[in-house]
């Protein structure tokens, strides 16, 4: 693919008595795309350049005349003849509706006859020619204003300026519907664009100077490139657009302008910024289609899938400092490292490589929240990244890597319909509730450990074994042997109660509010530790349930049968020999799980009692909930870095906001706590996120039921996203982080209304801005603040961990990857352009309507 320089047109308007061009010859076939074995395409200059000149811009009746430079006649020495007089003409202005003047142009076109002596000739194209002394070292050779008018002459900057802004364009007239350019049928193709390598090697003829620049208007015979000998065998046609200014009085009135025919041995066409208008789009497919194959050439902002992208062509100035360009719908990218810009996900756009080279990070995002969808991405012109923002890894002393996810599939969140259940099958055996008021060490309970309202009771009773403020814990009498000691140097149910009572109840209460007190006991959860849930989990399970807690505890006993009627966090047991299904659970493993269990489970309890007991709303969707749930065991972790199991004060602690870093956690007289802390409440966190990470695509936040490796990716995205809008929250709304989840937990909404009624605006904004801060945060400075995660410094931690682990994709210049996204999901593509260099990136989809796509430049 060639990658243009920037582009200037000539123009030619030329008025007078038309004369009617000879019949159009049978057409030729096209000239070929050159292949592997063609030679490459020539360009030759067949003539002195022509001066056109055109007055009267603005009224009613445009005149034109032009001139050979020589002063001789206007026959180039190569037998190409260009009449005098203008066979069409036209001149429309075209303002989009609501703006200014000045956000408007006046579009010109003509056309005018050619003859031909010799020899037919192909592809004749009329270059603009930059000749020494023309403003702004452009094709405009002079420019005035209406010379009886009361306006000032133009000044020689204002002359340039003004020179280096009139670009070439398609011939058009003005679609009255759409108000907007619609291209002259006919001339689809009449506009061509052409790399600086293609006119670098053009010369003017003896006697004049300056440059050829690299845009032109090709000439036809009907429907043929090839023009015949004779009279007016041939037409050709030139078109430009002049900026509007403020004032009528400073529009141009005259303009002249310079070209040189050339002859062009290859066949293109050259889709314009007016020919991508989505209106022009069938007539310029129809113009590619009577070419047969030509060289299709294309702008930013092309909808193409395919083609020769030009990000930018010269229209005045030297090639290595032009100073006028012509743009596609689309100006290139230009980003300062750590900035973003969002490209459409239905159009090629252009990447500048700057001074230096730049690396660049392709995100497209999946705004759909009711199915996957497929994107694809193509570069042009670009190479492999040179850069890495990974954090290397280190292994700081205590810090767990990879750690298991304990409690993946952990909680049940279906209830029934609210009345109740009447099966003569179960009316037989009726379970017991838990008993109301404050239960004494020792005392029996009898507890329901079958899931939902219907299924058959599976009562387990076991033994209270520790009552306090916020907690009692039971153990079931059937458990296995060699379980959980009450007290044994830490390893015991004394350090779990410690636990619940000093960091976990007073963290996820004091960020959710309380539960509600269904059975009376004070306000007491209860921990159940019961082999009922090792019995969950399959023979050889390398993914166990650890515990869960049950929505339908929250319902009366006369609408849920199988309700126990309280607070319960069911938790598996220890089992040193694995008599449940061979599956080995150690003491230790048993009460770290535990803990690392009941502070999501608490925080899944509030949501539940309180939509089920107090606003009387639907239970939330299991996203959102999961979401919540794994964002209680991080409130925990900042209250265990500020709070030891004992209840003893530590200072100074960590908080959110604070974008912890590696060495917060590892380094100082608090390391060994803010270790343990981070190991027991933070990591799994970190565990799940690294799921997400590691394949974006295929989960995003927002899910519906997702299996596997994608669940884990799922949680970890929901949690992940949840504390980035906590953050924007409180950093954008002035509010606390308490108010951010109290008002998601008592709303009477659910998933994405629930999360809009909150932060007040439309959840998927939010969620797209998340999914580029998943990777651009604290990547390198200058990252805007909204796409900033300021409670983590993610790739920091992430070092400690094994390293940052973001799975990247480098796109390859010309290969297209195609990627299935998921609902809410992202990628992170990289690429590089090279230094002065520009790169095309085209993006498609079936349904580009669900994507947007953000651009990041990372070096």
């Amino acid at each position: 693919m060639r990658i243009p320089a920037l582009f200037l047109l000539t123009t030619l308007l030329l008025a007078g008595c038309a004369q009617t061009p000879s019949e159009p010859p049978t057409p030729v076939s096209p000239v070929p795309t050159p292949s592997p074995t063609t030679p490459a395409p020539t360009r030759t200059v067949l003539g002195a350049p022509v001066a056109i000149t055109f007055t009267g811009l603005g009224g009613a009746r445009p005149t034109a005349s032009a001139r050979m430079l020589t002063g001789q006649a206007l026959t180039s020495p190569s037998g190409v003849t260009v009449g005098t007089a203008p066979t069409v003409r036209s001149s429309t202005d075209i303002i989009p509706p609501g703006q200014p003047r000045t956000a408007g142009f006046r579009y010109l076109h003509v056309t005018f006859p050619v003859s031909v002596t010799g020899a037919a000739v192909t592809n004749l194209t009329f270059l603009g020619a930059a000749l020494t002394g023309n403003p702004g070292d452009s094709a405009v050779l002079t420019l005035e204003k209406y010379p009886g008018g009361t306006a000032t002459p133009y000044t020689s900057a204002e002359l340039a300026a003004l020179a280096t802004a009139i670009d070439p364009s398609s011939p058009v007239t003005q679609d009255v519907f759409a108000q907007t350019p619609a291209l002259v049928t006919g001339e689809e193709d009449a506009l061509q664009l052409y790399s600086e390598s293609d006119v670098s090697g053009l010369t003017l003829p003896t006697g004049q100077t300056g440059s050829v620049l690299p845009y032109g208007f090709v000439s036809h015979a009907g429907t043929s490139r090839t023009i015949p000998v004779g009279t007016n065998t041939g037409t050709v046609t030139l078109a430009i657009k002049v900026p509007l200014q403020a004032q009528a009085k400073d529009d141009p009135y005259t303009v002249t302008l310079t070209f040189v025919p050339v002859q062009d041995s290859e066949t293109s066409i050259t889709e314009s910024p007016e020919a991508q208008f989505p209106s022009n789009q069938a007539a310029f497919q129809a113009a590619v289609g009577r070419l047969g194959a030509p060289v299709i050439k294309t702008l930013p902002g092309s909808t193409r899938a395919s083609g020769s992208l030009f990000c930018s062509v010269r229209t005045a100035g030297p090639a290595s400092a032009p100073t006028g360009t012509l743009l596609g719908g689309l100006a290139p990218i230009d980003l300062a490292v750590g900035g973003t810009a969002r490209i459409p996900a239905n159009a090629t756009s252009c990447l500048n490589g700057g001074a230096s080279g730049a690396d660049y990070v392709i995100l497209p995002f999946n705004t759909s929240t009711a199915s996957s969808r497929s994107l694809t991405v193509t570069t042009s012109n670009t190479v492999a990244p040179v850069g890495t923002l990974s954090v290397g890894a280190s292994n700081p002393t205590g810090l767990s890597v990879g750690e298991s996810v304990l409690n993946a599939a952990s909680s049940s969140s279906t209830l029934p319909s609210s009345s109740p259940v009447t099966s003569p099958s179960t009316q037989l055996i009726r379970p017991q509730v838990l008993p109301s008021g404050t239960p004494n060490v020792g005392d029996q309970v009898t507890v329901n450990t079958a899931s939902g309202c219907t299924a058959p009771p599976e009562f387990r009773t076991g033994t209270v074994r520790f009552v306090r403020q916020n907690v009692v814990l039971i153990s079931d009498n059937a458990n296995p042997a060699g379980g959980i000691p009450d007290v044994n140097a830490g390893t015991d149910y004394q350090a779990i109660v410690n636990s619940f009572t000093n960091q976990i109840w007073p963290a996820v209460t004091g960020g959710f509010g309380l539960p509600t007190d269904a059975d009376n006991n004070g306000n007491r959860v209860v921990l159940f530790f019961t082999s009922a849930v090792n019995a969950r989990n399959a023979p050889g399970s390398t993914t166990r349930i650890t515990g869960f807690s049950d929505a339908r505890d929250a319902q009366p006993i006369t609408s849920c049968l199988g309700s126990n009627e309280g607070e319960i966090i069911y938790l598996q047991a220890a089992d040193p020999t694995g008599a449940v299904n061979s599956n080995v659970v150690p003491v230790a493993t048993a009460v770290s799980s535990a803990i690392q269990t009941s502070t999501r489970e608490l925080g899944r309890i509030i949501n539940n009692t309180r939509r089920v007991r107090v606003t009387g709303a639907p239970l939330e969707e299991p996203w959102l909930l999961e979401g919540l749930s794994d964002i209680a065991s991080e409130l925990t972790f900042y209250q265990a870095t500020a709070v030891t199991t004992d209840g003893a004060v530590i200072t100074p602690s960590l908080t959110p906001r604070m974008n912890i870093v590696l060495s917060n956690l590892t380094t100082g007289t608090n390391a060994s706590r803010r270790v343990a802390a981070f190991n027991t409440y933070a990591n799994p966190n970190f565990t799940i996120y690294r799921a997400f990470l590691q394949g974006p695509n295929t989960a995003g936040p927002y899910w519906t039921n997702p299996t596997g490796t994608p669940a884990l990716a799922a949680r970890g995205a929901a949690w992940n996203f949840l504390r980035y809008a906590a953050d924007r929250y409180v950093t954008t709304a002035g509010q606390t982080e308490t108010s951010f989840w109290t008002a998601l937990i008592n709303s009477t909404t659910t998933g994405l209304a629930n999360l809009q009624g909150v932060i007040g605006a439309d959840p998927v904004t939010w969620l797209n801005d998340w999914a580029v801060a998943t990777y651009v945060d604290d990547a390198v400075a200058g990252v805007a603040p909204i796409f900033s995660a300021p409670s983590w410094n993610y790739r920091s931690v992430y070092g400690g961990l094994g390293g940052f682990p973001a799975a990247t994709r480098t796109l390859t210049s010309g290969a297209p990857l195609t990627l299935a996204y998921e609902k809410t999901a992202t990628s992170y593509l990289r690429t590089r352009v090279n230094a002065n260099q520009q790169g095309g990136v085209t993006v498609s989809s079936p349904t580009p309507a669900d994507f947007t796509v953000t651009v990041f430049r990372a070096r």
